[in-house]
């Protein structure tokens, strides 16, 4: 099977159900399908051969699973961008990762543009969304192309292990890398969430707030496989998107963490007519006391998934009854049911219960390497395991207590501090809205911890207070030196970018 298959049978099976809304406009599985199949053809009949790699800067927006699954059906290599980058580094990845067409929205036209005219046989594609205008641009236009394609789908073999997607992350370097993803891999992340968190009944719904060049993108799938409903949003805001889950009945939610604080500090909260079922939170740690105050307002409904572009959206999961367990709230949870997931020494051998050690993944969801880069793939992907260089421990019922990344950890004196529970212990004052923390050069001890922290709005607080309020809950590992900072530096992907603290502040993207 390969993607294409599945989306061609979920569409005859449910194609009279509603598959995609954003605002006021919804699309009915079939018509996903045809203007998918229409867009495959669209592509081929402009020079893109299967195996093509086909770029896409487009924000959220009703036409998104249609390009994803468009790609799928003709073979063709999805290269997905965060539309918060910068045009230079936009470039960049596109270059890197071979893209030869491109599909694009007009607040781009200066990248499309430069991309056409920096090689041979290339080509691009340009998406009007509702406030620009259609035509015109350097690349022809969307709807055109469709009308003028065949809905027959594409006759293109496309194998298990051929190429999905090339799958573009930061991480936390700021670095991007082309994670190489098949179509059986794609599959195999679709089956695991419907295992784990559900969606799997026709007529299920999830919101979808997050870029979808990134996490939120791979609930698209499972969702259409099983006749359910995907409501996306472009840009996150409280009420509106909560009005959004009540205006759909919508049953999911998947948000990162700032997303679910924001609706709290909002005094967003169930209503008579609208509770959502579940919210599914994740890539990046959410602070102790703003989960216990989401269980508060919205009940046992929580669940966070743990995952990296490496190995998608999978590798652990701490359901909605694990956080029924106050003891697991600071745990990413026990490995998905279909994964191996093991907490590993220098050596390679599971370290015992408490100890620290590597997570490394292995699974049929996991990427095949990175794309042109044999060397960086050699150090990640080593004895059929992704090694993730996120450290942990692990206890005795096989849950999973991230500490942080194996390059973060802090020696000072010859003992390593994990940043993480440092970060974890500054979230629970009530002053501190963000924190992060780094290993500054000491003279005797080698390395110190430093914090930076972001107030609260309206919060006044010395940086010595800090120091004092860390003392008794964290000892020896407490931070040397605080410094409040207005905001911390952030990726396109919404992770803190550690190297860049300390830094004069970037330009907002």
């Amino acid at each position: 099977m390969n993607v294409g298959d599945t989306i061609e049978r979920a569409a005859r099976v449910h194609r009279d159900r509603v598959a995609v809304t954003f605002g006021s406009r919804s699309l009915r599985a079939a018509e996903v399908y045809e203007r998918a199949a229409r867009l495959a053809n669209g592509l081929a009949g402009s020079g893109a051969l299967p195996g093509a790699h086909v770029g896409v800067i487009v924000p959220n927006t009703l036409e998104s699973m249609e390009i994803e699954f468009g790609c799928a059906l003709g073979g063709f290599i999805r290269v997905a961008l965060n539309v918060r980058l910068p045009e230079e580094e936009l470039l960049g990845i596109l270059e890197a990762m071979d893209a030869t067409s491109l599909i694009y929205t007009g607040a781009f036209e200066a990248v499309a543009e430069r991309f056409l005219a920096a090689g041979p046989d290339r080509f691009a594609i340009r998406l009007a969304l509702a406030d620009e205008e259609a035509g015109g641009g350097a690349g022809a236009d969307y709807e055109a192309l469709l009308a003028k394609a065949s809905t027959a789908r594409p006759p293109t073999a496309v194998a298990a292990d051929s190429i999905y997607s090339l799958f573009s992350s930061s991480g936390t370097t700021g670095r991007p890398k082309g994670v190489i993803l098949t179509h059986g891999a794609q599959l195999a992340v679709a089956a695991n969430l419907l295992i784990e968190y559900g969606g799997g009944r026709p007529g299920d719904s999830i919101l979808l707030p997050q870029p979808l060049s990134h996490g939120g993108g791979f609930f698209m799938l499972p969702y259409f496989v099983s006749g359910g409903h995907c409501v996306i949003i472009r840009a996150f805001e409280p009420a509106a998107a909560f009005e959004a889950c009540e205006r759909h009945q919508v049953g999911a939610l998947k948000l990162v963490p700032t997303m679910l604080i924001d609706m709290l500090k909002a005094g967003i909260a169930p209503t008579a007519s609208y509770a959502p079922r579940q919210i599914i939170y994740g890539a990046a740690p959410m602070p102790h006391q703003w989960l216990e105050e989401s269980l508060r307002v919205f009940g046992p409904v929580m669940a966070q998934l743990y995952g990296q572009a490496e190995a998608p959206m999978c590798i652990t999961v701490l359901n909605e009854e694990d956080h029924e367990d106050e003891s697991l709230l600071g745990s990413a949870g026990r490995p998905y049911r279909m994964i191996d997931v093991r907490v590993v020494d220098g050596e390679g051998v599971d370290v015992a219960a408490g100890e620290h050690g590597e997570v490394i993944v292995r699974g049929p969801h996991m990427m095949s390497g990175y794309w042109g880069d044999p060397e960086q793939t050699a150090k990640v992907l080593r004895a059929g395991y992704v090694h993730t260089f996120d450290n942990a421990t692990v206890d005795e019922r096989g849950y999973v207590y991230l500490l942080g990344r194996s390059d973060e950890m802090i020696n000072s004196g010859g003992f390593n501090i994990a940043p993480r529970i440092v970060e974890q212990a500054l979230h629970g004052h009530p002053d501190i809205a963000e924190a992060a923390v780094v290993g500054v050069d000491h003279p005797h001890w080698g390395e110190a911890v430093k914090a930076y922290v972001v107030l609260r709005p309206g919060a006044k607080v010395e940086p010595a207070a800090i120091v004092d309020y860390c003392r008794p809950r964290l000892g020896m590992q407490r931070p040397q030196e605080v410094e409040i900072v207005a905001e911390l530096p952030k990726s396109a992907y919404g992770k803190i970018i550690k190297s860049e603290l300390g830094k004069p502040a970037r330009e907002s993207r």
